[in-house]
């Protein structure tokens, strides 16, 4: 069944490609494809792997492709190239290189090669997402897609909840994990909310998000999203105030504090279940930690990506940690995945991840306050903090590894990288203009703009 499904992929591959270079409407299809299906590939079974393991304790299950690779590689050859460099497309590169590097010491190369073959799928939505964004019509589409995929998770969110679920993953099976992804739509939803663009999906992706945020029962996920949320409008405000950014500031805060009462009795069940308190350390993560900053000590240049559960158990890290001997906590990886990054490929690997997080950062807020009168600016702006709230919220988990994470993370980042190379192709325009005397073309015509609604 997976070699027909594999062969379903290539003839989408092909067949969208080929309608991309016929007709340029169908990239509405694609990038709202691109948004939208990272929220349900595994739910709704659209990935498979040809190289399989079902039983590795580790992340990645094997050697896996998707649905969304096979668009992702029918927009790279169906639509046209950019004159202009990738941004972030090097830095990217060299991460994936550095987990390649990582599976020549690992006790099994082709389980190890399993990350950077994923991690080469998400490069490839990455760019293709740059591509597409670049296009007049292809942003809307895509942040339509993970606002339509963040509501889906919202309504089966809603559903458990009635089911009696205390926290709830979504169909993504984990609250930490819908919360680490939820960043990525919520923010840059509440940002465009405050620029007036594109209103009434900036409206659904906020409530979206808000119900997500609120049901997963997560301290991270609240935390950092009502952090990233103030850290947005402040920056927004500073770029450019306007009338509307001080409303929706009132109404804001006049949310928030309606919401407190629900959010505290969210916490007081889910503690009475579990006992503890909202500010209760926990025992156990520092013990996930202790294990594997040991097991970095020993081996400084990784253990071989996708081999951490395998390696902080066969080889007593675990144990001399004092991690619970069950299952559910030797089974998983430290709760810190700059920690696992680390332990698994090396300072290598932890220094071109921290390099590829932090240049998206600075080059999505320098273009966004160099660029304040632009269109672009507010959603740069929203984009860039939700980026700083995954890296923050990484410190406490270890989903930045999985499939669903980035290939989230990807599309932010894909955003990010054709935005920027937007911008500075329209400065470059601009400054030529002005030497040669001409006036420049104004930005909308190279731009994504479109109806406010």
């Amino acid at each position: 069944m997976k070699w027909v499904a594999l062969l379903f992929f290539m003839l989408v591959a092909a067949g969208l490609a080929l309608a991309l270079r016929k007709d340029r409407r169908a990239i509405i299809v694609a990038a709202f494809a691109l948004g939208f299906l990272p929220f349900v590939m595994t739910p709704w079974h659209l990935i498979i792997a040809p190289y399989s393991l079902p039983a590795w304790p580790g992340y990645v299950k094997g050697w896996e492709i998707g649905l969304i690779d096979a668009i992702a590689i029918a927009c790279l050859i169906g639509l046209p190239r950019s004159r202009s460099g990738l941004p972030l497309n090097y830095v990217f590169l060299l991460y994936i290189g550095a987990t390649v590097l990582s599976a020549f010491l690992a006790p099994n190369f082709n389980i190890a090669l399993s990350y950077p073959i994923q991690l080469a799928r998400v490069f490839l939505v990455f760019a293709a997402v740059a591509r597409v964004s670049s296009s007049p019509v292809g942003l809307k589409p895509i942040l339509q897609g993970l606002i339509v995929g963040l509501g889906y998770q919202a309504a089966v969110a809603i559903s458990a909840k009635f089911g009696g679920a205390i926290q709830t993953g979504g169909s993504f099976g984990h609250q930490n994990l819908l919360g680490f992804v939820s960043h990525l739509v919520f923010i840059p939803a509440f940002s465009l909310l405050l620029a007036g663009r594109w209103t009434k999906w900036a409206v659904a992706g906020v409530i979206a998000g808000a119900i997500v945020v609120v049901l997963t029962a997560s301290r991270a996920t609240i935390v950092f999203a009502a952090l990233g949320l103030a850290l947005t409008y402040c920056l927004s405000a500073t770029s450019k105030w306007t009338t509307r950014k001080g409303v929706i500031g009132l109404a804001s805060l006049m949310i928030i504090g309606l919401s407190i009462p629900i959010i505290n009795s969210v916490f007081e069940r889910r503690f009475e279940d579990r006992g503890g308190t909202f500010t209760q350390q926990d025992e156990e993560r520092d013990a996930f930690q202790k294990a594997a900053k040991m097991m970095i000590k020993d081996y400084p240049f990784g253990v071989g990506a996708n081999h951490y559960v395998v390696v902080v158990n066969t080889q007593g890290y675990s144990h001399r940690s004092g991690v619970i001997g069950r299952s559910g906590s030797r089974s998983t990886n430290v709760h810190n995945s700059f920690l696992l990054i680390q332990a698994e490929t090396g300072f290598l690997g932890l220094f071109t991840i921290i390099i590829l997080l932090v240049t998206a950062v600075t080059g999505s807020f320098l273009l966004a306050f160099r660029n304040r009168r632009s269109i672009e600016a507010d959603l740069l702006i929203g984009i860039g903090v939700s980026l700083c709230a995954v890296m923050v919220h990484s410190f406490f988990e270890w989903v930045l590894v999985t499939h669903q994470g980035q290939y989230v993370l990807a599309v932010s980042l894909g955003m990010a990288a054709g935005l920027i190379r937007q911008l500075k192709s329209t400065n470059n325009a601009r400054g030529t203009s002005t030497q040669l005397g001409l006036r420049p073309a104004p930005l909308a015509a190279s731009s994504v703009q479109t109806s406010p609604q």
